[in-house]
Parts: structure tokens; sequence; C-alpha cells
């Protein structure tokens, strides 16, 4: 009876371990990723990453994923924290998480913040300001199949702390993702990953 519970615990630390660790496989996962559309073409953005976006999780033990993995309801509880490999410019940047299965919600804004910085030497990224959108865990129906909830990384515009298009009573759901970023002048992502979640 304890081989079984072993090789959970085995399965469970590998699935914590996983991560991104090149920019090909990233954009191929991207752009297989179903259900239609492929999921730059649902956000209407630009995907050319130029870095690796790690989310992670801070459980006991951290839960890493990598992009299309199918994660745990219960693991997504946590406000998840990040790193930026293959970066160099210090920042700041800006996270935005967005679930486009939404259904008749639209794209639902799960997570949005500003003000990261970059260490250079780790990959850490970190802040000190409050989020625009404080971390809101995935919920998808119970039944219905896995949502792809999409974490998105972007080079800060100079005066992105002064935009009030998103506000932290802004409604979360209809969220044009390509819109904000238009009128922000964030510019296309320079980093991202996604999982996968269901009841």
């Amino acid at each position: 009876m304890r081989f079984p519970t072993f090789v959970a615990l085995l399965s469970l630390t590998s699935c914590a371990l996983a991560q991104d660790t090149d920019i090909p496989t990233v954009v191929a996962a991207f752009n297989s990723a179903n259900p239609n559309p492929q999921i730059p073409t649902a956000f209407g953005l630009r995907f050319s990453p130029t870095s690796l976006l790690q989310v992670t999780f801070p459980r006991n033990p951290p839960y890493t994923f990598s992009s299309g993995t199918n994660v745990p309801r219960d693991a997504t509880a946590p406000v998840p924290t990040f790193k930026l490999v293959g970066a160099t410019d210090p920042g700041p940047y800006v996270i935005a998480t967005v679930d486009p299965d939404g259904g008749s919600f639209g794209h639902v804004r799960h997570f949005l913040a500003g003000n990261y910085q970059l260490d250079v030497n780790t990959g850490a990224l970190t802040n000190t300001s409050a989020p625009i959108t404080a971390w809101f865990q995935p919920t998808p129906g119970a039944g219905n199949p896995a949502h792809r909830y999409v974490f998105w990384a972007f080079k800060q515009s100079p005066d992105f702390n002064q935009q009030r298009i998103v506000t932290a009573q802004t409604y979360i759901g209809n969220f044009n993702l390509s819109s904000f970023a238009s009128q922000t002048q964030l510019g296309d992502p320079v980093a991202a990953s996604f999982m996968l979640v269901k009841q």
C-alpha cells in the first residue's frame, strides 16, 4: 500500500519542478493550445517572446509548471511569484493573467500588477506596490473542460501608473488585453506562460 503513495508523491514532486526551458517550445505550446482559437489569436496579440516567464505557486513544496500543463486547482490558491529568465532589462514590468475561456463572462482578468523589478542575477520579479487586480484563484465551472489561464509579461510604459482604464473596482470580465496594452503603450509581451485548470 505504500508504493502507490510513493508514486503519487513522486508525481507531485515532478510536476512541482516542471518549468519552461526554451522559447520555441513555449511558442509551440501557445500555438497548439486547444480549444481554438490559438492563444495569441484569442488575445489579438503578437507573440514573439524574448524571455521565459516562470510562474510558481508558493506552496510546500513550491509548484512551478511548464506551459500547457494541467495544474490542480488546489495548487493555485496562493498568489503566484514570477521569474523572467533570459531578460537583462531591470524593468519595471507588468504582469497580467487572463482566462480567455470565460464563456458569457468573456475574457476574465485574474491578476494585473505593475512595477515588477527584475533581479538580473536570479531572474526574480518583485514589486512593493499593490496589484491593480488582486489574484483571483481559477474557478472554472464544475464539469467544464479545462480553462486556459495565461500569464503575460510586458515591459512597463513610463506613464503606466497614471492609467485609470483598469482600477481595483473595474469588473474583471470582458477584459480586452490587447486594447488595454495598446492604450497603455505596453507593446508586445516579452514573455508568457499558461496553465490548464479544471474543477
